[in-house]
């Protein structure tokens, strides 16, 4: 007769089916990591060197055939007729902005900056007294004018005189046409000094003017000659590689 199986004896029989389908699943894992150590590269570590890496440039040469064109070139003339001194570059340098290349001659054109620079200086102290002497001038045509003013007024007064007694009977048309005349004649002097202290006062501001001009002129001068002799120190105008440089010392070279 059969009987019902108890649940341990139901839970020992999945086990006893399961059990195979687990082990051949561990095989199968096994099987290929095993296939995959074996495929994988691998060295002895004794084989290996090891070093400290440097940070830096890479250079390397390499062959090539063409030309090369810079994106600008700059020709650098010489301002002034000289001759070299001294060359301090060659072609082929890299240069950097500012760098002298060569040396001039230019104790001529200096010499001639401090002659202009003298000249200037002189052409000052002649304005400076040319304004002490036209001021003394004009203050002595003013003066003599206020003294004429006085003068004439003085013989405004006379003329008064002469006609008020002659009014009364106590004088005579001599004395008054004589008075008469003597205000008139100074009237006109004075008119005379006044027009030409008006005239003094233009022609020495015209000089003021003309010197002051002068002044500016050879400052301008001085100031173009200064730019020349600043150009004249030959000097790398940017950074860049120097492709020709007249390197003949002792060379006579024009302007320009």
């Amino acid at each position: 007769m059969d009987r019902e199986l108890t649940k341990a004896e139901r839970t020992k029989a999945r086990r006893k089916k399961i059990i195979p389908y687990i082990i051949g699943i561990v095989a199968v894992i096994i099987i290929f990591a095993v296939i995959m150590i074996s495929l994988k590269a691998s060295v002895n570590r004794d084989d290996l060197m090891t070093t400290t890496v440097d940070r830096g440039t890479i250079e390397t040469t390499v062959t090539g055939s063409g030309s090369v064109v810079p994106a600008f070139e700059e020709i650098i003339n010489s301002p002034i007729s000289t001759r070299i001194m001294e060359v301090y570059c060659k072609a082929g340098d890299s240069v950097d902005m500012c760098t002298p290349l060569l040396r001039l001659d230019l104790q001529s054109t200096e010499t001639e900056l401090n002659k202009l620079k003298d000249q200037i200086e002189m052409k000052r102290y002649e304005l400076e007294q040319q304004k002490v002497n036209n001021s003394t001038r004009v203050s002595d045509l003013a003066m003599q004018v206020k003294v004429k003013e006085m003068s004439v007024n003085r013989l405004e007064v006379e003329l008064r005189n002469e006609r008020y007694l002659d009014s009364l009977g106590s004088g005579t048309g001599d004395r008054v046409h004589q008075a008469e005349l003597a205000y008139n004649t100074g009237r006109l002097e004075l008119e005379q000094m006044r027009q030409q202290l008006a005239n003094e006062h233009r022609v020495t501001d015209a000089g003021l003017n003309v010197k002051n001009l002068d002044i500016n002129i050879a400052e301008k001068n001085l100031g173009e000659m200064s730019r020349t002799l600043s150009d004249a120190q030959i000097r790398a105008p940017r950074r860049a590689t120097l492709t020709f440089i007249n390197d003949q010392i002792g060379q006579k070279i024009s302007e320009g």
